[in-house]
């Protein structure tokens, strides 16, 4: 599979493809929601919400971007804690829409705006309540 989704965002100008992963729950569905990736243009930069597709060694990833530098980003998973620092050169593509069920949504329609910006803003309790929750402090729910 190595390339494949580089090959077809040249030849076909998108890649359509099911999720897999929880990553980025509870926005996409493992195994069940569309994704529709588009390549950058030249010169484009991503913005903070953004949900590029990028290479982390032989796996493509999904992920959101929570923080733009000059150079690289700070993208984490919806669904993660760890924020990971991915440079211009790894990013295949961005999320340009996806299909839950025979519904589409497009990342410049209102309530997907108020989503990801709702998202970003809870994230210090959202870290609090995984750390707690997942017996990282010693603790049960």
């Amino acid at each position: 599979m190595t390339d494949r989704i580089e090959n077809v965002l040249t030849s076909e100008g998108l890649f359509v493809n099911t999720t897999a992963g929880v990553s980025m729950w509870p926005m996409l569905r493992d195994r069940r929601d569309v994704i529709v990736i588009r390549p950058l243009r030249n010169g484009e930069r991503l913005r903070t919400g953004d949900v590029p597709l990028y290479r982390d060694g032989d796996r493509y990833v999904l992920h959101r971007v929570v923080g733009v530098h000059d150079g690289w980003y700070a993208i984490r998973g919806d669904n993660c804690l760890p924020t990971e620092r991915v440079t211009d050169d790894r990013i295949l593509g961005v999320l340009c829409e996806f299909h839950r069920g025979a519904r589409r949504v497009s990342v410049k329609s209102r309530g997907y705006r108020m989503y990801w910006r709702f998202w970003l803003a809870v994230w210090p309790v959202r870290k609090l309540w995984k750390l707690v929750h997942g017996g990282l402090l010693g603790l049960r729910p």
